[in-house]
């Protein structure tokens, strides 16, 4: 499992602002044989948003503080295929909290294309990023915070 935590480089531009390619797991107190790994949290409620680089707002928005849970499929994407919201730089007023489940492709960034893959987890803070499924295409689970701007 990989963890990808993205941000904006000193240009402006969205990108992979951390990256572990495993995660740590540690022994839960008073629980017995299992262990957990702490792959993100935040400190505010709603959560304040990083910039936002570059990329169209999109208009799906839920209000800050509150939760959508959702499963997207992406059919593959082709020379033949024209933009669309998902494949162009856009970005939120949400913290999205993604897990690729199966397939994989581009997730584009301001900096360029980073493949991801089933197993790939992905923090954004409203960051901009589009993203072009591979010849499998993609299907991912998102859970969407409301965040607020940072000031």
């Amino acid at each position: 499992m990989r963890l990808l935590i993205l941000g904006v480089d000193s240009s402006g531009r969205s990108c992979v602002a951390e990256q572990r390619e495993t995660l740590d797991f540690s022994d839960i107190p008073g629980l017995s044989g299992s262990t957990i790994a702490r792959m993100y949290s935040t400190d505010s409620s709603p959560p304040v948003l990083g910039p936002k680089g570059e990329g169209m707002k999109s208009p799906d928005n839920p209000p800050p503080g509150l939760l959508t849970w959702y499963t997207v499929s992406h059919e593959p994407y082709g020379p033949e295929k024209r933009e669309t919201i998902a494949t162009v730089l856009h970005h939120r007023n949400v913290l999205e909290l993604i897990f690729i489940i199966e397939g994989g492709g581009d997730m584009m960034l301001g900096d360029g294309p980073h493949r991801v893959q089933a197993g790939d987890c992905i923090v954004m803070e409203g960051t901009s990023h589009g993203l072009r499924p591979g010849s499998q295409g993609c299907r991912l689970m998102v859970f969407a915070i409301g965040g607020a701007l940072a000031a």
